[in-house]
């Protein structure tokens, strides 16, 4: 009997990737629209943990079309598990799959159609994306084909360079290839390219072909971005950012051979920039190695047109970015561009802009400022008492466009209930996407209240606090229209609406009690926490009794655990699979830090992200520890720090980039909701400045 003749070769590079991860991979191949059985899939396991060696072929066993060769080496990237995977393949046509993502279920078969039909070497579809949790970094494809066009055709004789290498041109990924065509020109990865190895192999099979096969409306992969990838992983050591630089090198040797302008793929650089002025730990003189490798692209390029996929802020980025960081060993973060991205000039320029027709934004001419000094210097600042009378224009006239261009969709409470802060859509979503990704799949008992709204203004926009908010937008809106997320809580919507007080607690409690596989307990601050813990013990009786009428096993177990443990910490007890604590537990909330942890004990705690009504104003480092970060930089806010000095009319403020290691501040916030330069009573201790970031614990 002959071999079997298959249509197409996938070749997977498969380095432990989460198997629950990759039953999604797993299904859109053989949910392929031309038959499982005419696809040869070859799954590289690539120097995995001994559980996949034997979990990976079990999945597929009896399935002759499926091949899981083994290779081991030291090779870190997908390019050498790629290169062997293509030894093994038979059929015509070649595509790459990543473990982690997957293929819409008539990719093949309308890839099969092109490669029949225009007769091309390569054929490209496009990518959809899907992010673990909102906030990652996204790669993906901008065309700038028509996308009106089914097919668009490029022949070697007859390129469009722009059109062809423009943007993040090199996934391998959304791509079909004739194999023949493949291995009669030796186009395989390079492996000594530790970083952007697809673009290099892209542009190769791009420069080689004698037809490429465009198709701008047809969805054909999904892509999931992990935020464990290479590219969301940011502090690099020298010597990994040195074999970046020459991969780099050699890759724009290669666009140079080939006649395409390296100024198309001077992105590297500025992503080389980035890894730089992140890294913790490399040297001076390892800056001076990079600098020597790339300042002769770097020196070469001119700077990039605005065009579809990237517009003027973006291209001066690009060019100016590397000037001032690599070709500067010495001092890196000192050029005007780095300091500017560094505090956070974005951030604001981008408030202004959307501001500028505002009443406020035509009295201190929004339109005209172009710097952040000049912002600080024309802008005052604003206290509770200067901004009243103009939110109470709004709220009790009806007043619109007066601080914000944007509706006011809410206002939080603040204080003693007296001070009202406004809220748009652009300030609001920080908050739920910071909520979400605390709750990204993981199992979570999620301790908060639910007020109702307290009135609705004269400009139509409801009053509340802000946790209430958050909550009723994260149950009503966000879970039901983000299922990707897999936001899963020990207790439904409706609990948190038909309950309240002490009452609604014990509910929450019991619902937690009644998940049994929870992975941690979250909640905005470590006082609410410290209180359902404190209900469960002199509430006991009525919690289990909730427990009982729906698991009266469980109710049984959770009883055991208790009894047994009458004073010390029950949370593993309760809960095997418990990871950590999410609530906000430093500054003045202390003292419920302490009083959690008497229930917890040494399961690790984090700070999580800490809210206030006026801005999202840091995020937790990690686990156990206080320090806090901070940053404009990639923020919807603009923050300065204001010095604690004994003179009360110095009012200068400094950028972030300005900060000191080990003094106090107090926080300085310019927000998407109409406030501007807003003296907060926030007051923090700067410990750390970095480019990313300013890290501190609370004052």
């Amino acid at each position: 009997m002959g071999q079997k003749e298959y249509a197409i070769s996938v070749i997977t590079p498969f380095h432990n990737v989460d198997l629950a991860m990759f039953q999604a991979a797993r299904d859109s191949v053989v949910s392929q629209t031309i038959g499982f059985e005419n696809i040869q899939w070859i799954i590289v396991l690539h120097n995995c943990e001994e559980r996949y060696l034997e979990e990976v072929p079990k999945k597929f066993q009896g399935c002759g079309n499926v091949l899981t060769p083994v290779l081991n080496n030291d090779a870190k990237t997908p390019s050498s598990p790629r290169n062997y995977g293509l030894a093994f393949a038979t059929a015509p046509y070649v595509a790459y799959l990543d473990g982690d993502d997957s293929f819409t279920p008539w990719c093949f078969e309308a890839v099969l159609n092109e490669f029949q039909q225009s007769h091309s070497q390569v054929v490209c579809f496009r990518r959809e994306y899907e992010l673990e949790r909102p906030g990652l970094e996204v790669y993906t494809e901008t065309l700038l084909w028509n996308q009106a066009n089914e097919r668009v055709i490029v022949e070697k004789g007859n390129w469009d360079v722009e059109k062809m290498f423009d943007g993040v041109f090199g996934m391998v990924t959304s791509k079909a290839y004739d194999r023949e065509f493949l291995v009669r020109n030796n186009l395989t990865f390079d492996e000594d390219i530790p970083y952007a190895e697809d673009m290099a192999y892209v542009a190769q099979v791009f420069a080689t072909a004698d037809r490429i096969c465009y198709l701008p409306q047809m969805i054909g992969y999904h892509y999931y971005v992990n935020s464990e990838s290479l590219v969301q992983s940011t502090d690099k050591d020298g010597a990994t950012l040195i074999s970046y630089a020459k991969g780099f090198a050699k890759l724009f040797d290669m666009f140079l051979q080939y006649g395409i302008e390296t100024d198309d793929v001077q992105g590297l650089c500025l992503r080389e920039s980035f890894f730089i002025l992140n890294s913790k730990s490399i040297t001076a003189e390892e800056r001076g190695q990079i600098r020597d490798i790339l300042a002769p692209y770097i020196l070469d390029s001119k700077m990039l047109e605005p065009s579809k996929g990237r517009d003027l802020d973006t291209c001066q980025m690009f060019y100016y970015i590397p000037r001032e960081v690599i070709l500067n060993p010495e001092n890196p973060y000192a050029g005007p561009h780095v300091q500017s991205m560094q505090n956070g000039s974005n951030a604001l320029f981008k408030i202004l802009l959307r501001n500028a027709s505002t009443d406020y934004g035509e009295k201190y001419s929004f339109k005209t400022l172009k710097t952040i000094d000049a912002y600080r210097f024309r802008v005052p600042l604003n206290t509770v008492e200067t901004l009243k009378p103009l939110i109470a224009l709004q709220t009790n006239i009806g007043e619109q466009n007066i601080l914000t261009s944007s509706p006011i969709q809410c206002y939080f409470t603040a204080g003693d209930g007296s001070l009202l802060l406004p809220s748009t859509q652009h300030h609001f979503i920080q908050y739920v996407d910071a909520l979400s990704e605390v709750l990204t799949r993981k199992k979570s008992a999620f301790f908060a209240n639910i007020q109702n709204p307290k009135r609705i203004t004269n400009d139509q926009a409801l009053v509340s606090d802000m946790e209430s908010t958050l909550v009723r937008n994260l149950i009503n809106d966000y879970i039901p229209s983000h299922p990707e997320y897999e936001i899963d809580l020990s207790s439904k919507g409706g609990v948190y609406y038909s309950h309240e007080g002490d009452d609604l607690y014990m509910h929450l409690v019991a619902d937690a009690l009644l998940s049994p596989d929870l992975e941690q307990l979250v909640s905005f601050d470590t006082g609410k926490l410290a209180h359902a813990f404190a209900l469960l013990r002199t509430e006991q009786d009525a919690v289990l009794a909730l427990v009982a009428e729906q698991d009266p096993d469980r109710a049984a177990e959770v009883n055991e655990v208790l009894s047994q443990n009458p004073d010390g910490p029950i949370a593993r007890a309760l809960w095997p699979k418990l990871e950590r604590t999410v609530a906000y537990g430093a500054g003045e909330m202390y003292e419920s830090m302490r009083e959690m942890k008497a229930f917890t004990g040494d399961l690790p705690h984090n700070h999580g992200y800490l809210y206030s009504p006026i801005a999202l104003l840091g995020k937790a480092v990690a686990d156990d520890t206080d320090l806090f970060s901070m940053s404009s930089a990639t923020g919807s806010n603009f923050y300065e720090l204001l010095p604690l000095t004994d003179d009360d009319s110095d009012d200068r403020t400094l950028s972030l980039s300005e900060a000191e290691n080990d003094k106090p501040y107090q926080l300085v916030v310019t927000n998407q909701a109409g406030l501007y330069r807003y003296v907060t009573d926030h007051f923090v201790y700067v410990r750390e400045v970095d480019f990313s970031s300013v890290r501190f614990t609370i004052y």
